[in-house]
C-alpha cells in the first residue's frame, strides 16, 4: 500500500506537464484558475501528551503517558476560490513512535479530509495564514483489550508560503475533545486522554490540469469542439467513476452496548474502493449512476471477535444545480441493494452469524470541479448519507450501521469525448 501511495505521488508530480504557480495571478479571475490541485508530503508530529491506565504488579489502576509519534502522510488537495480556500485529504503512511511507555498500546491517527480558509489569497513569495477543520480518526488498543475507534473534528491553525513551484507550510491541530471511556479488560474501564495538539510540516507541488482548456478556450478550440459534439450528439455521455471512499458510522449498536460494552461501537472503516457506471444527460445537466462498494470491518478483544461486511450496489440519480467557475454542486436520492452479514466468535467459538439482503434508500449530494462542460474527464466529490442500515443479531438486539460516505476525490471519465472531432 505504501508502495501504491508513493507511485500516484510521483505519478502526479513527474508527469504532469502542467505545473504552475497561482495560475489565478497569472491568467486572472475565471472558470479555470477557480480550482488548482496540489500534491504533496507531509510530516506530523504528535507529543507525548497522551494518557491512560494499567494495572500493576499489585492489581492497582497506575498511569500513563504515550510516546512521541511522527507520522508522514501524502496529501491532496484542491486550492479553490483562487487562492482563498482549500479542500484536502489526506493518506498516512506509517506510525513512527519515540521513546518508552509503562504499558502495551498502539496509538495511530489517520490523516484527515477537511477544509482551510486563507483570509488573504495565496501569493508566490508571501506568507499567508489559515484556519481550518478536519474530519479525522484515530485507534487506539491497549494489552488484549479491544480496538477503540473514534472520529475527530481538530481545528486548523497555521502559516503557508509560496513559491514557484508550490507551498511550505507549517500549521497544528488542536483536538479539543480528547477524554474517551475505555474497557481495558471486560470488567475494568478507564479514562483515556488522547494528545490534545499535533504539529505538521507540509511540502506540496502545484499541479494544474484545467490550463490545457484554458488555452483552448482562447484559441476557440472549445468552441470547435462543442460544435462537433453537438453535431455528432455526443455531448451527453456515460461516464467511469473510481475513487477511495471511506464511511463515518453514526449509530449506536444495542447489541454491542448491552452485550458486548468493552467491545465498543464501529465508528469509521479503512478506505475501500468507490466505483462507478453512470450517464450524463447535457441537456438536464443531470446523471444517473450505478454504484458500488464494499468493505469489512471487525471489533476484537478479550477473547471476543466480531467481523461485518457491507456490499453495496446503488442506483443514484442527481441533478447539478449552479455553476460557480466551475465548482458545481449536486443533490438527489439514492436506492441501493444491500448485504449486510455479521459474525461473532468468543474464544474461538460461534456465537453469531447474520446475514441480510435488503433495498435501502439514501441522500447523496457533492460538487464536481469542471472546467469545461464538454472535457472527457472531471473531479467528483460524493457524500452519502444511508439512515437505515441495520442488522438483527441475537435476542432481538441489532448492529445499528447507519452511516456517513466521503469519497473525496473520484476521477470521472467521459468516454464518448475522447475523440470531439471524429473523423
Amino acid at each position: 500500500m505504501v508502495m501504491i501511495r508513493n507511485f500516484i505521488f510521483l505519478y502526479f508530480l513527474f508527469s504532469s506537464s502542467y505545473l504552475y504557480s497561482q495560475v489565478y495571478k497569472e491568467e486572472g479571475h475565471n472558470r479555470y484558475t477557480f480550482a488548482q490541485t496540489t500534491i504533496g508530503y507531509d510530516l506530523d508530529f504528535t507529543p507525548s501528551a497522551g494518557s491512560s491506565y494499567f494495572l500493576n504488579d499489585q492489581g492497582e489502576l497506575e498511569k500513563f503517558y504515550f510516546r512521541n509519534k511522527v507520522t508522514p502522510v501524502i496529501t491532496i488537495t484542491g486550492l479553490h476560490f483562487w487562492g482563498h480556500a482549500e479542500f484536502f485529504t489526506g493518506f498516512s503512511l506509517l506510525n513512527f513512535h519515540f521513546g518508552k511507555a509503562s504499558a502495551d498500546y498502539l496509538f495511530t491517527r489517520s490523516a484527515g479530509t477537511g477544509a482551510k480558509y486563507f483570509p488573504w489569497a495565496i501569493t508566490s513569495g508571501g506568507f499567508r495564514p489559515y484556519i481550518g477543520m478536519s474530519i479525522a480518526g484515530f485507534k487506539y488498543k491497549q494489552g488484549e483489550a479491544a480496538v477503540l475507534g473514534r472520529v475527530e473534528y481538530p481545528l486548523l491553525l497555521g502559516l503557508t508560503y509560496s513559491f514557484k513551484r508550490g507551498m511550505f507550510e507549517l500549521g497544528c491541530m488542536y483536538y479539543y475533545s480528547n477524554d474517551y471511556n475505555y474497557y481495558i479488560s471486560r470488567n475494568e474501564q478507564v479514562t483515556l486522554s488522547t494528545p490534545p495538539l499535533s504539529i505538521n510540516v507540509d511540502f506540496k507541488y502545484y499541479i494544474d490540469f484545467s490550463m490545457a482548456s484554458y488555452r483552448k478556450d482562447l484559441n476557440g478550440e472549445n468552441k470547435r469542439i462543442l460544435e462537433s459534439l453537438t453535431k455528432r450528439k455526443r455531448l451527453s455521455s456515460i461516464f467511469i467513476a473510481a475513487g477511495p471512499a471511506y464511511a463515518f458510522i453514526i449509530g449506536n449498536s444495542n447489541y454491542n452496548r448491552d452485550q458486548r460494552p468493552y467491545l465498543d461501537d464501529y465508528k469509521i472503516t479503512s478506505i475501500f474502493p468507490d466505483f462507478g457506471l453512470g450517464y450524463y444527460n447535457y441537456k438536464w445537466d443531470a446523471a444517473v449512476n450505478l454504484s458500488s462498494r464494499f468493505y469489512t470491518a471487525s471489533l476484537s478483544g478479550n477473547g471476543v471477535k466480531q467481523t461485518i461486511k457491507r456490499t453495496s450496489f446503488g442506483l443514484e440519480m442527481y441533478k447539478f444545480f449552479g455553476d460557480y467557475h466551475g465548482f458545481v454542486p449536486f443533490i438527489g436520492p439514492v436506492f441501493s441493494l444491500e448485504n449486510l452479514s455479521a459474525v461473532e466468535e468468543e474464544n474461538n467459538v460461534e456465537v453469531f452469524r447474520a446475514s441480510r439482503s435488503f433495498v435501502s434508500a439514501g441522500i447523496i449530494a457533492g460538487w464536481d470541479i469542471r472546467p469545461t462542460r464538454t472535457d472527457w474527464w472531471g473531479v467528483r466529490t460524493n457524500i452519502r448519507y444511508y439512515p437505515q442500515l441495520s442488522l438483527g443479531v441475537k435476542d432481538g438486539l441489532s448492529l445499528d450501521l447507519q452511516q456517513i460516505e466521503l469519497n473525496f476525490l473520484q476521477l470521472i471519465i467521459y468516454p464518448n469525448r475522447f475523440n470531439p472531432h471524429g473523423k
